[in-house]
């Protein structure tokens, strides 16, 4: 856990996750919520004083959950936190979402990996062709034939809205609120598996009520007390509002976009809450298990998109210095 932050008032992601994986060893072995957090200063000496805040903002009766946003969690990742806090659930939420977010970053390191290679050879190419221009400008400085320069030009536009998506993509993946989660799930492969964990996330929590007791309606009315903004939050309004004007259950289910049809099923058994509240923490963690691989599938298939542009540089850079050759020759 001893990292630097670049961020003095913030946790980096890999602060985040070792703060979650401590949180939830510690409960674990049965120390209290608050007798965990005075501890983060001991263990924590570079973040000494953003830990020290922490635990001093709670003792005098700040909210837990406004203490984590101000420490970069997202507010997904909080109101997951809150409901399972109150819910008495907090160890098992505290090891899913540190095994998610690890997954986010096994994930992260893997694309960064798979880009390497191709980013340097697409450096060299550059490189080659800016030499080979230089070389070849004033032999061909009256040269008609530019195919090549508008491939190239495509190409880079194509390249820079490609880095601005990649940033625009991971500044809401960083966000994971509502309005962040609706703009991924439109895109079109990434969307999916947004989609995928959105509806984990969803399942997950309503196992957990379940297994608490909770009605449906007690649900919504406990998570629109959340962090306002969040899935959870936005999510039990809509279900809320539907209910009160007499939709059924089963319509709603299928209505969202985000529930799967398998709550369905779970439904159709007639079992006690305590029943259907293990099957859809069962649900939950198959759903996260299929994620889990549809992540390993795109970050596979990354490189070799990778390659097809950089086959497609390729050709552009051999029509830039060929064609104005072959127009020269057909001169004479």
């Amino acid at each position: 856990m001893l990292m630097s932050s670049s961020n003095k008032d913030k946790l980096s992601a890999k602060q985040q996750l070792a703060m979650l994986e401590f949180l939830a060893h510690s409960l674990k072995n049965g120390f209290s919520l608050a007798a965990s957090i005075d501890m983060l200063p001991v263990l924590w000496p570079q973040e000494r004083d953003l830990m020290l805040r922490l635990a001093k903002n709670l003792r005098q009766g700040h909210e837990l959950s406004e203490e984590l946003r101000q420490l970069g969690f997202s507010k997904t990742v909080v109101t997951q936190i809150m409901l399972a806090f109150h819910q008495g659930n907090l160890v098992e939420c505290l090891q899913q979402l540190a095994t998610l977010t690890r997954l986010k970053q096994q994930q992260l390191k893997k694309i960064a990996g798979q880009l390497s290679y191709p980013l340097v050879i697409a450096g060299m190419m550059v490189c080659l062709l800016l030499v080979m221009q230089e070389l070849l400008a004033n032999n061909f400085a009256g040269q008609q034939n530019h195919l090549g320069d508008w491939l190239f030009a495509g190409l880079g536009l194509l390249i820079v809205a490609g880095v601005a998506a990649f940033l625009w993509m991971l500044r809401l993946v960083q966000k994971l609120d509502y309005q962040s989660l609706q703009k991924l799930v439109r895109l079109p492969i990434l969307g999916k598996v947004i989609k995928l964990y959105i509806s984990y996330l969803l399942v997950y929590d309503i196992g957990l009520f379940l297994t608490s007791g909770f009605s449906l309606q007690q649900m919504c009315d406990y998570a629109i007390r959340q962090e306002a903004g969040s899935l959870q939050q936005i999510i039990a309004s809509e279900v809320r509002a539907d209910l009160l004007q007499g939709a059924d259950l089963k319509e709603l289910i299928r209505k969202n976009p985000f529930l799967p049809n398998s709550l369905l099923l779970i439904l159709e058994t007639g079992s006690t809450r305590a029943d259907l509240g293990e099957r859809c923490l069962l649900l939950g963690r198959s759903l996260f298990l299929e994620l889990t691989e549809k992540i390993e599938k795109l970050v596979v298939n990354i490189q070799p998109v990778c390659f097809v542009l950089l086959g497609v540089s390729i050709l552009g850079m051999y029509l830039k210095l060929l064609l104005p050759m072959y127009t020269m020759i057909q001169g004479f």
